[in-house]
């Protein structure tokens, strides 16, 4: 089989995950990069960042092995309440992580929006999130095995968000991608059944 041939940013990225699938225990992935490794098992367009996911118990332990991987500085983007934070931006060299910090409430996961530093929220909100997040079973993008969030967590929490204007409008590719998590894990499903509970807090 040929080489993998990737921009310099992608070959630095695939490094970066190769670094982060030896931690013990592996960071979960989010974003673009675990829709690849779900949807394809390979790389499939470029990606500005690497995206990771935590339980907020695990925040500590996902800081200190980012740091190991020369992410020594963050900055928080997005707080679930004033000085708490559920999003997270670092940069090395050429390299972004973005770390998001799930919680709980009575037991199941969600992700609590209260603020955020390039738009406004005018009302806090939690996004209900499905118990088996990180529970997926290891998956392979170019011969990486990788942690992943749920492809029902990766659809929930972009149409979640995106209900509510954070973000933005989602973008034709972004409703493509979410379209074929909903075709190849839930074929049976009613699309519309699988999006997730957005409340106000």
């Amino acid at each position: 089989m040929p080489a993998l041939t990737v921009d310099r940013a992608t070959a630095l990225q695939l490094d970066l995950l190769r670094r982060m699938s030896r931690l013990d225990p592996a960071p979960y992935l989010f974003g673009g990069y675990a829709e690849d490794a779900l949807l394809a098992g390979k790389v499939t367009r470029p990606h500005l960042d690497v995206d990771w996911l935590c339980p907020r118990r695990e925040l500590d332990l996902r800081l200190a092995q980012a740091r190991q991987l020369g992410f020594t500085e963050f900055e928080t983007w997005g707080e679930s309440a004033p000085g708490k934070p559920f999003y997270l931006f670092a940069h090395q060299g050429e390299l972004r992580l973005d770390l998001g910090v799930g919680d709980e409430v009575e037991g199941h996961n969600v992700l609590l929006v209260h603020n955020l530093a390039f738009a406004p929220v005018p009302v806090p909100y939690r996004v209900a999130l499905p118990d088996d997040m990180f529970d997926h079973p290891p998956v392979t993008l170019e011969g990486i095995e990788l942690h992943v969030v749920s492809p029902l967590a990766l659809h929930q929490i972009r149409i979640g968000i995106a209900s509510q204007g954070s973000f933005g409008e989602l973008s034709d590719r972004h409703l493509a991608a979410s379209r074929q998590l909903c075709q190849m894990f839930y074929p049976d499903v009613d699309p519309a059944s699988l999006a997730p509970v957005v409340e106000p807090i």
